[in-house]
This record gives structure tokens, C-alpha cells and sequence, in this order.
């Protein structure tokens, strides 16, 4: 198939810096040879914001903003989408892109992705982007993004997550996230939301995976995925739904000198695109 890989080397508004190293490194060392290999026809583009001051908060938006465009000219287009990017709150833009209303949400990540700016104790922006996604906070500059509209809590799986703050728990249950955490489960929540979308992008936070297995950021937490059964759960989802798009976020090469969590992602990528898609969605 036709596919444009998105480089989004950007880290809490820094540009090429810890998680900002990661997109070009997971393209360059890993997927593109992947993604040859396999047959598909690439092209990569980088994705810059215009500012030469970048500011955390507009950064992040901004981003998000020409991520979804990209996202939604390359659907019409029948070019698969894939977002390599430093901070997981760019998938929100990739997710506006591929149609909110009508899009399902696998969300690998070992956090909650769900503070807020009034019960976040970090201050790290990065940590609300199932908050955003749902239309819990930052709305004002959320509505900006093109076809954005806040994402049915009943629509995510957020799959894998192990360190979530009390807050982020009330949150998530409130909006109707389902907290997936066995493969079985993911089955069967993945069949029943593939009845209420046209199709599911799937973003994958590295750190999902256990540390014993590979480290990919400074946050990795024990009690996560094995390599194994990350392919496996994808593999779950690819069958049971049309995959529109797929983000791989938060790698600091600096976190993998072994580079095992890079050839983790390169696993991901090949139990999504190492197989014919009988259906290729467009945005809704």
C-alpha cells in the first residue's frame, strides 16, 4: 500500500531533544527498512511548527493542527497514515484526522494519559491526552483543529496502563474509558466497538511495554506488555477492526542503547502493515 510516514521530532514543545530524538531514530534505524521490506510504497515527511520560539502549550496544538490535516489528506487519498512523534498528545491530531466521531481508540500506554491542568501534580502537558481526546479539558484550543470533535469515552481502550493517579481513574471512568488490561478482554471490547466505528487508530506508547523486556522512556513501569503479547494484541485488534492509521510515541533512543524497545516498535508496525488490509477506511 501507499504510506506516509509523519516524523513529529518534537518533546514538550522542543524540537530534536530526549523524546524529540525518537521519531527520526525509529524511522531511520528500524521502519524504513521495515516498511521496504514489506513492500509499501513510502514517503516521510516532517512535520515543523512555524514559530522560531516554541511555547510547550502552543507547540503541542499546533502540531496537533497540521498532523490532522496531513492525516485527513492522505485518507482521501488512500495513503495509509503513520505518526512517529516524541509526545503521545500529537495522536490527537492524527485521530481528528482520521474522523473523531467515527473513529475507535486503542491507546497503548503504561499511564493514564488523563490529568487535567487541575489535578495534574507534574505540570506535564503530555499527561492529558485521553483528557483532551475526550473533551475534558484544554476545549478552546482543541476545537481549533480540524475535524475535531471529542471522542465517546465508550470509544477508547486504553490498554495496558498500570500507574494511574486517583484522579485520572475517577476521569476515566466518568467518560467510559474501558481499561483493558488482559488479551481475551481486548478481544472482545474490540468487537464490540468495531459495531459503533468504521475503524480504530492505534497508538502506541512504548512504555507499555515491561521493562524487562525493553525501555523506551525514563517512565517505564514494571508489570507491562511483553514484546509477545504486544504483537499479539495488535494482532487481536487488526483482526476485529480496520486499523485507519497508527502513532508510535515516546521513544528516547538515549532509554535504549540495545535498541530493543526500536525493535519492538518495528514488531508493532510489521503485525499491522506485514499483512493486506482488505479495507482501507476513509475519514468520516
Amino acid at each position: 500500500m501507499d504510506i506516509c510516514v509523519m516524523v513529529v521530532p518534537y518533546d514538550s514543545g522542543v524540537y530534536g531533544a530526549r523524546m524529540g530524538r525518537g521519531p527520526k531514530q525509529l524511522f531511520e534505524s528500524g521502519l524504513q527498512a521495515l516498511l521496504t521490506l514489506l513492500g509499501h510504497k513510502v514517503t516521510v515527511e516532517e512535520i515543523r511548527v512555524s514559530a522560531s520560539h516554541t511555547a510547550e502549550i502552543a507547540t503541542a496544538f499546533e502540531l496537533c493542527r497540521l498532523v490532522a490535516s496531513r492525516v485527513h489528506e492522505c485518507l482521501k487519498a488512500d495513503i495509509f497514515p503513520i505518526l512517529l512523534s516524541g509526545n503521545c498528545n500529537t495522536a490527537i491530531g492524527a485521530i481528528a484526522g482520521c474522523g473523531s466521531q467515527n473513529t475507535g481508540v486503542a491507546w497503548f500506554d503504561a499511564h493514564g494519559e488523563s490529568t487535567t491542568p487541575e489535578t495534574t501534580q507534574s505540570g506535564f502537558l503530555d499527561g492529558m491526552g485521553i483528557s483532551v481526546l475526550t473533551g475534558q479539558c484544554w476545549r478552546r484550543l482543541a476545537q481549533n483543529i480540524p475535524n475535531f470533535s471529542p471522542v465517546p469515552g465508550q470509544h477508547v481502550l486504553l490498554i495496558g496502563a498500570r500507574d494511574i493517579e486517583p484522579d485520572e481513574v475517577e476521569l476515566l471512568a466518568r467518560v467510559g474509558v474501558h481499561r483493558v488490561t488482559e488479551l481475551d478482554e481486548l478481544r472482545s471490547k474490540t468487537k464490540a466497538l468495531s459495531n459503533h466505528v468504521s475503524g480504530v487508530y492505534l497508538h502506541l506508547d512504548l512504555d507499555v511495554l515491561d521493562p524487562k523486556d525493553a525501555i523506551a522512556n525514563q517512565w517505564s513501569t514494571p508489570g507491562g506488555f511483553s514484546i509477545e503479547n504486544l504483537q499479539r494484541a495488535i494482532e487481536h485488534i487488526r483482526k476485529q477492526a480496520p486499523i485507519k492509521g497508527f502513532g508510535i510515541a515516546s521513544y528516547d533512543p538515549d532509554c535504549d542503547p540495545d535498541q530493543k524497545a526500536l525493535k519492538a516498535a518495528c514488531s508493532a508496525a510489521e503485525s499491522i502493515l506485514g499483512y493486506g488490509r482488505e479495507q482501507r477506511p476513509h475519514p468520516q
